[in-house]
C-alpha cells in the first residue's frame, strides 16, 4: 500500500514538475531540471516483524539560463513537504490498547508465526455441558481463575521461583518449568513482563475420557518484555518500550466426578483439599502434612499444558465419551 501511494505521488510529481517547465518556457528560459530517485530501507526485528521504510531524495538543477520560476519552486516544496507527511503516517504507530505505557505493538513469536491460527470461542458450548453434571460451575468463574493463575505463572517466572504456583501446576509441566527456570537461573538472564493487560479471554476446548476432562482456554495479552543480565543489570534482549501481542493456550484438567459445589473442587485456597491444613506443598505435589497428591487434578482443577499459539497447533474441539456424546 505505502509503495503504491508513492508511486502515485511520483507520477504527479513528474507531472507537474513537467507543467512547471511549461511555466517557465513563457519566460524564455530553457531549463534542464533534475528528477528525483525516492528510495526506502526495511529494518527487521528478530522480535517480531516491523518494517519501517524511510524516504531520501536525491535532486539536482542544471540550470540552461537562469533560475527556476518561483511558481515551480512552491509546486515542489509542497510535493515534498506531502511525501514527507505521508511517510510519517506509514510508520508504525506507537501505544496500543491495554494498560501501560506507550510504544510500538508487535507480535509475538517471530512476527506473526501462528497469527493465522484461529481457535473458536466455544464458552456457552462448554459450560452447558460441563453444568449438566456440575452445576455450580460457571465459565465466568472458571476465566477468572485462569486469568489470575496466567499472571501468577508470568510473575513466578520472571522472580525464577515457581513455589507461588506449584499447587495449581500439574506435575509434568511444574518439572519442565523448573528446569526452564534453572536453566535462565546458570545463565544469569532475567525475564521481565511488565505492564501486563489480558484482552481476551475464553473457552475454545474441552474433552472428557474415563479418568480426566480437560478444559482449554485461548488468551491473548500485551506485555512489555525485555531481558536483563542479572549481573550487570544491562537488557541483553528486548526493550522496555516495545509492548508485545502474545496469544497462548492453557489445558487445564481435574479428574472426573470432581464438583465445583464440593469443598474438594473449589478452583482455588489456601488448606489442602484432603486434610484441611495449611496448603504447603512438596517439590513432587504432595501436601507435607497428609502426602496426599494435590497437582494432579484429583482435588480440582491444575494446569497442564500451557504454550503460545503456533503454526502447527490445532483446535482440539469438543471431545466427549460416546456414551455422553448426543451431537
Amino acid at each position: 500500500m505505502k509503495k503504491k501511494v508513492i508511486s502515485i505521488i511520483a507520477a504527479l510529481a513528474l507531472v507537474i514538475t513537467a507543467f512547471c517547465v511549461g511555466i517557465t518556457a513563457f519566460d524564455g528560459n530553457d531549463y534542464d531540471y533534475g528528477g528525483s530517485d525516492w528510495g526506502g530501507s526495511d529494518y527487521d526485528s528478530d522480535w517480531g516483524s516491523s518494517s519501517s521504510t524511510y524516504y531520501y531524495s536525491d535532486s539536482g538543477s542544471d540550470g540552461g539560463g537562469g533560475g527556476i520560476s518561483v511558481v515551480a519552486i512552491i509546486i515542489v516544496v509542497i510535493i515534498i513537504v506531502f511525501i514527507i507527511l505521508v511517510a510519517s503516517q506509514t510508520k508504525p504507530s506507537g501505544g496500543g490498547s491495554g494498560a501501560g505505557t506507550g510504544g510500538t505493538v508487535r507480535s509475538g513469536q517471530g512476527g506473526g508465526q501462528g497469527r493465522n491460527v484461529n481457535l473458536p470461542d466455544r464458552t456457552a458450548q462448554i459450560e452447558e455441558i460441563i453444568k449438566a453434571y456440575d452445576p455450580n460451575f460457571t465459565a465466568s468463574d472458571f476465566e477468572t481463575f485462569a486469568k489470575q493463575v496466567y499472571m501468577d505463572i508470568e510473575d513466578a517466572w520472571c522472580k525464577r521461583d515457581l513455589t507461588p504456583v506449584r499447587p495449581v501446576m500439574h506435575d509434568n509441566l511444574y518439572n519442565t518449568t523448573k528446569k526452564q527456570v534453572q536453566s535462565k537461573i546458570d545463565q544469569g538472564v532475567i525475564y521481565h513482563y511488565e505492564s501486563i493487560a489480558i484482552n481476551t479471554a475464553y473457552l475454545t476446548s474441552f474433552a472428557k475420557d474415563a479418568q480426566f476432562e480437560y478444559l482449554t482456554m485461548y488468551l491473548n495479552a500485551r506485555m512489555i518484555d525485555y531481558q536483563t543480565d542479572e549481573k550487570t543489570g544491562n537488557i541483553i534482549r528486548g526493550d522496555r518500550n516495545t509492548r508485545w501481542d502474545m496469544r497462548y493456550k492453557m489445558k487445564f484438567m481435574r479428574s472426573v466426578g470432581v464438583l465445583t459445589n464440593d469443598e474438594s473442587g473449589k478452583l482455588n485456597g489456601n488448606n489442602c483439599p484432603n486434610c484441611g491444613a495449611p496448603l504447603e506443598i512438596t517439590s513432587s505435589g504432595h501436601c507435607q502434612y497428609c502426602g496426599s497428591e494435590v497437582t494432579t487434578g484429583k482435588y480440582s482443577w491444575v494446569l497442564s499444558d500451557f504454550t503460545t499459539i503456533r503454526n502447527d497447533t490445532v483446535d482440539e474441539g469438543i471431545k466427549l465419551p460416546p456414551q455422553e456424546n448426543k451431537q
